[in-house]
């Protein structure tokens, strides 16, 4: 992953600069990745400092943390998943565009790129996409027009959360 990308999107998120969908990827970044902690706290620490240095508060609410909760207990056998034409299955969360993906053992979707910045989050199984591995925790920013296959890795069921936010595109690309 574009490590640029990866800290401005998580500043972005403790400046509260996300979109909702985006929000709630990262706060199940943080949630469930050592790491997706650690750098939210050291932006967030830096961000303290810089408003104390300017005489600013800067407290932001992060109110997708009971949705990241929710999701982040994995108790997927309610949910109301749809078939898409690719095959893989999909359910909306929440009021924005935001979804659940998943694939079962062995399934991919077909190799296609975005317009928009994707954020995926991984959150039961492993999930492949040609540039890597993610694991429980783990947060792909998918930059828009790169090229992606998102594909079950191993022999379990993988699980993610996927948002997009056209928007925030020109800041991570």
């Amino acid at each position: 992953m574009n490590s640029d990308a990866y800290h401005a999107f998580m500043l972005d998120h403790v400046s509260g600069a996300l979109s909702d969908d985006m929000a709630l990827a990262a706060e199940l970044h943080i949630l469930l990745s050592e790491s997706g902690k650690s750098t939210a706290d050291i932006w967030q620490s830096t961000r303290d400092v810089i408003g104390q240095l300017e005489g600013q508060s800067c407290m932001v609410e992060h109110d997708r943390l009971p949705e990241a909760l929710e999701l982040a207990r994995g108790e997927f056998d309610m949910v109301p998943w749809k078939k898409g034409l690719s095959g893989v299955h999909y359910a909306k969360r929440g009021k924005g565009k935001g979804k659940l993906m998943r694939l079962d053992p062995g399934q991919s979707a077909p190799e296609h790129s975005h317009s928009a910045l994707e954020a995926t989050v991984v959150l039961e199984g492993q999930f492949e996409d040609g540039h890597g591995v993610y694991q429980r925790g783990d947060l792909v920013l998918g930059r828009p027009g790169v090229r992606h296959r998102p594909a079950a890795y191993g022999n379990d069921m993988c699980i993610c959360y996927v948002a997009q936010d056209a928007l925030s595109f020109w800041r991570f690309s």
